[in-house]
């Protein structure tokens, strides 16, 4: 498949790599829209330190199932989905609580901070664990599914501003 790996900093390559293969509880993705975060601008420029090349960045995407693992029920080749950015843990303390962004071992999409390397959605196909995926309704595009976390975050911050202002 091609994909556009950060072989080193400041240096994107669009190139072949292999296919990924799904673990059983994973689905291989078909990526049809992919945005541009601001952590992939501080990855490709390397003032992080969260995407040591080589990598495939990328976690704001949207596509179609097109394989999955031997495990994965509930979820066939073609559905429309988003999936969520953090990879977590389903048996941790913090998972078990609903607090899935401070899950033991949590791995991001597309970073590779020394610890893990999880490969992103700057590729024809992305593996994704089947508890991180969402069903897009069929009047949502590829491009506005891309979007929903980026859309989240800015919805939260406006949410604080709101807060913070009516309490001063």
């Amino acid at each position: 498949m091609k994909a556009l790996v950060l072989e080193k900093y400041k240096h994107l390559a669009y190139k072949d790599v292999p296919d990924p293969e799904p673990a059983p509880d994973e689905v291989i993705v078909q990526v049809k829209a992919c945005g541009i975060c601001g952590s992939d601008i501080h990855g490709y420029d390397g003032s992080t330190g969260r995407r040591i090349p080589q990598l495939i960045m990328g976690h704001e995407a949207s596509g179609v199932i097109a394989k999955t693992g031997s495990d994965v029920r509930g979820w066939k080749a073609g559905d429309r989905v988003t999936f969520d950015s953090t990879v977590y843990q389903l048996n941790d303390w913090f998972t078990l609580r609903g607090l899935y962004n401070l899950s033991d071992n949590r791995e991001i999409m597309g970073a590779s901070p020394g610890t893990y390397c999880r490969n992103g959605a700057f590729a024809e196909y992305i593996a994704i664990p089947r508890h991180i995926l969402y069903r897009l309704p069929e009047n949502v595009t590829f491009k506005q599914a891309a979007m929903v976390e980026p859309a989240a975050v800015a919805l939260h911050a406006i949410n604080i501003l709101a807060f913070i202002h009516k309490n001063q």
